[in-house]
């Protein structure tokens, strides 16, 4: 189990990047929508390695309703990840196994 965040550092309805292994950009999208906290893999499936947000902590559409690849516009469903629009029609992005423990955001063993 590894910390990522307090739950309050994600703003409701918002994202926020995490990078566990300080590698440099997040590694991890965390996104809150109020008690639920959905993580994926800061990768997009159309072209592996493409990171998804436009700015640091900005995975989201304007509407914040989808997750957001800046790099091809496609948009994923927050609950799932699967893409709904764009060039991966149908893939999704990987889900991550997290729980909050406390008030901290916590990346589950794998």
């Amino acid at each position: 189990m590894t910390i990522l965040c307090k739950l309050l550092d994600i703003p409701d309805g918002g994202s926020l990047g995490v990078s566990p292994n300080a590698r440099g950009r997040d590694q991890i999208v965390l996104i809150r929508k109020g008690t639920d906290v959905f993580a994926y893999r800061n990768n997009c499936p159309h072209y592996d390695r493409a990171p998804l947000g436009w700015k640091k902590d900005e995975f989201l559409n304007k509407n914040h309703d989808h997750i957001m690849c800046a790099a091809h516009g496609a948009l994923f469903r927050i609950e799932d990840g699967e893409c709904v629009v764009g060039p991966c029609l149908g893939q999704r992005l990987e889900k991550l196994s997290i729980g909050i423990i406390g008030d901290n955001v916590v990346l589950n063993a794998s």
